[in-house]
């Protein structure tokens, strides 16, 4: 099996290859991004120390459960701030987690499509298949380009509000931009891959 990967890899050619690397890697950030709350970060205290991070799906801050930090009490915040999932009801909060959404499920997919390209049989060389998930990639990436546009645009908006401190990029936000970059590479490459016959270079007579 493992000597069945190596020349499939070994097989492919150099689009086909670039292809596969991009998407492996923006798999990995691609689902930290997703998963994690650190899209921005609200700095609570004047050192520093205690934040609330944002992200697709939840927003938590980095005290100890149950410790006496976890309740707020100042002019910022009132009650328990610990950990609340699905974020806001608000109309651009909703669009941003849609595309992010269509984004990450278009990466995933187009991951899966990447493998069969170069590692199975029937798959390899197969030019529809290299297309349309050429397709799949571009519109993937621009769904993830919309969520970080969106996000960018309205978060700016928080240190606008007396009760919040200005709000910080973090490593998921940066990660969601690479994930763009590296999905668009992808299609642009299964395009050009595409253009010269497939992942699996051909054998010369």
């Amino acid at each position: 099996m493992g000597l069945y990967l190596v020349e499939s890899i070994k097989g492919a050619n150099i689009f086909g290859k670039l292809a596969f690397i991009f998407l492996l890697i923006a798999m990995f950030l691609g689902w930290i991004a997703y998963t994690t709350a650190n899209w921005c970060r609200i700095y609570i205290t004047p050192d520093d120390d205690d934040y609330v991070g944002y992200g697709i799906w939840r927003v938590a801050d980095n005290s100890e459960p149950y410790s006496a930090d976890f309740f707020v009490g100042t002019d910022k915040y009132s009650g328990r701030v610990g950990e609340h999932n699905d974020g806001w009801l608000l109309p651009w909060f909703g669009a941003f987690q849609a595309f992010a959404t269509f984004g990450f499920i278009s990466l995933n997919v187009g991951f899966f499509l990447v493998v069969l390209f170069i590692f199975v049989g029937p798959c390899k060389s197969n030019k529809d298949m290299g297309f349309w998930n050429a397709i799949n990639c571009i519109f993937g990436s621009i769904c993830w380009l919309i969520a970080i546009i969106l996000f960018a645009a309205y978060f700016e908006d928080f240190d606008k509000k007396p009760q919040f401190d200005e709000p910080n990029v973090s490593y998921s936000f940066v990660f969601a931009i690479f994930t763009f970059a590296l999905q668009l590479a992808t299609g642009i490459v299964l395009l050009l891959t595409n253009r010269g016959g497939g992942a699996v270079a051909q054998d010369r007579k």
